[in-house]
């Protein structure tokens, strides 16, 4: 279906503001606002990332410590670094569902 539309050459300013007032808002326009919540998103994807990553590697570290080296720790010493791990790996199951969250 073609369409003929009439373009003046010329419209009065206030004409003009009258045509703004009446448009409907762009939804892809983006304000200030928006742009700084995604930035703001942005670092806080990132440190996400960072977290995770640096919580894989300390999750390791705890997995691979030689058992000897904890003989001269006191059993809350060793209690405190299985509660850690236990939290780690809560934060990690954590982060997986904020970032496979498609709402």
């Amino acid at each position: 279906m073609e369409e003929n539309y009439y373009l003046p050459s010329s419209i009065s300013h206030k004409k003009l503001s009258l045509l703004k007032l009446k448009a409907k808002k762009d939804n892809f326009s983006f304000d200030d606002s928006d742009i700084s919540k995604n930035t703001e998103l942005e670092d806080f994807l990132k440190s996400l990332d960072d977290f995770e990553r640096a919580s894989k590697d300390l999750f390791k570290m705890i997995s691979n410590t030689d058992k000897d080296l904890l003989k001269t720790k006191s059993s809350n010493a060793i209690m405190a670094i299985g509660a850690m791990e236990a939290h780690l790996n809560m934060a990690l199951q954590a982060i997986n569902i904020f970032k496979n969250d498609k709402d």
